[in-house]
């Protein structure tokens, strides 16, 4: 669809002119002839609102032979066309175009679209999971591709839905707020719906109309129930992007392969899954008000490949696709390839484990009593400190090289990241306060059973994830 936008202010009076009866013309020729079409419009007709463009770009072919030498006069007439082509706008919650007098595409009129539009068609992103940090990471990436082609679609439930669905998403952010206007806001209540949405809207004869992304951003505790949940969005052309805590990835990969070979296929029905670690301070303080007050970087590795050789974890290709999706929001989202997703999910592991551990082993308290009462900072570098022993031996089993190693100096990074986190409510300490399952099987315990398979001991972790555990018995938060 043309859309005409003046800028060129020293061109002259002839090709402005000519630019207006093109575009008189292309959308006379365009106007669909369908009744259907006309049901759908909430202004009435589309061969109406043809008429009207018509009229009023013959408005301004007469103000502008009035005025033929005042370019800035044209310009300001083309402005006001847009404006009253906007005020004709009709955008329901699943749809980012808008019913325009300039338009002749619209997501209920995707049969009209030309092959051209389809070509051009930007990624697809499937958030799954939109609390506090699949909320964040989703409107991120909403943001940077707000003037593209590329759709970021939002998997909610609840309440949360019913709020967003009406009000629209609002981040409050030190790296600034943003929010998602409610008619601008792709949600939807399953996976089933969103897998529906993206193939009406899609071309079943060509090759690609799928879903490109899956940014899975649930708890572990829902680790089980993921295979079967991401199933609709998934194909062999998906790249799934797990932002989650703990050691997931073998038993992920295991449970997908099964779910696909239960069916007689190959593979594991995706073209390559990432581990995702994200250091950063978001809460959703209500349906549709997510809070960041503090943040560090987002690491993420390969897990699998399909295109790997069985040597390797992943190839060139993968390390550039997941460069490209976090590309245009790096601004805002401070973005790390990690080359070994080993080594990245123990780096999250050694603040993860003393800060997450100890703030519920003390009933839930916020981290900044953690750094600041004397007896658990000292507390916190002990576990800290086990946490790297455990897993360096991780690393050395798993033949990674020397270089891939985590240093002292990560002990440092944790505690000045935590000095600067001020009160922060951690994950779980949220849980436990509210009476939810906890994260411990992923998050707590796969670190001890592993520091036992290797011989490490570490007193002091393997006694936080006792006390942890006894929450989790004691309140039923399975």
């Amino acid at each position: 669809p043309i859309k005409l936008v003046w800028t060129q202010s020293r061109a002259s009076n002839e090709e402005f002119h000519t630019t207006l009866l093109m575009t008189v013309m292309f959308n006379a020729t365009n106007t669909p002839a369908s009744s259907r079409h006309f049901k759908r419009s909430r202004w009435g007709p589309i061969l109406l609102r043809r008429v009207l463009a018509a009229v009023l770009v013959a408005a301004a072919l007469a103000v502008t032979s009035i005025f033929p030498g005042r370019h800035e006069r044209r310009h300001t007439i083309i402005w006001i066309v847009q404006a009253f082509s906007t005020s004709f706008s009709h955008s329901p919650v699943r749809s980012r175009r808008h019913f325009s007098l300039f338009s002749t595409t619209t997501d209920t009129d995707k049969d009209i679209a030309d092959d051209h539009v389809k070509n051009e068609r930007g990624m697809r992103i499937a958030i799954v999971g939109s609390g506090a940090v699949g909320s964040y990471y989703g409107a991120r990436l909403w943001e940077a591709y707000r003037d593209s082609n590329t759709q970021v679609m939002f998997h909610m439930r609840n309440e949360h839905y019913d709020h967003c669905t009406k009000y629209g998403i609002d981040v409050k952010s030190y790296d600034g707020d943003m929010s998602i206007p409610p008619e601008e806001l792709l949600a939807f209540q399953s996976t089933e719906d969103m897998a529906d949405y993206v193939k009406e809207k899609s071309d079943s004869n060509e090759e690609g109309e799928g879903i490109d992304w899956v940014v899975c951003a649930l708890k572990s505790t829902s680790l089980d129930a993921v295979p079967k949940l991401i199933e609709p969005l998934t194909s062999c052309d998906t790249r799934v992007l797990m932002i989650m805590n703990g050691l997931i990835e073998d038993d992920l990969v295991k449970m997908m392969r099964e779910q696909h070979e239960s069916k007689g296929l190959d593979g594991i029905g995706c073209k390559a899954i990432y581990g995702g670690m994200a250091l950063i301070c978001s809460n959703r303080l209500s349906p549709g008000k997510i809070d960041h007050s503090y943040g560090g970087k987002l690491a993420v590795g390969v897990a699998f490949s399909s295109d790997a050789n069985s040597g390797d974890k992943w190839v060139e290709e993968d390390k550039k696709a997941i460069l490209d999706l976090f590309d245009p929001a790096t601004s805002k989202v401070p973005f790390v390839y990690e080359s070994n997703l080993r080594r990245g999910r123990w780096w999250k592991n050694v603040w993860n484990l003393p800060f997450s551990g100890i703030s519920v082993a003390m009933g839930g308290i916020t981290v900044d009593r953690i750094v600041n009462d004397p007896s658990l900072r000292s507390l916190a570098y002990k576990v800290i400190d086990e946490t790297l022993k455990v897993a360096n031996a991780d690393l050395m089993s798993r033949n990674s090289p020397p270089e891939d190693m985590l240093g002292e100096e990560t002990a440092e990074e944790m505690m000045t990241l935590s000095d600067g986190m001020g009160p922060y409510k951690t994950s779980t300490m949220l849980d436990l306060h509210a009476r939810k399952p906890m994260e411990v099987k992923y998050l707590f315990r796969k670190a001890v059973d592993q520091a036992d398979a290797l011989g490490v001991e570490v007193p002091h972790l393997e006694t936080l994830v006792c006390q942890i555990e006894a929450y989790q018995r004691h309140y039923g938060l399975f």
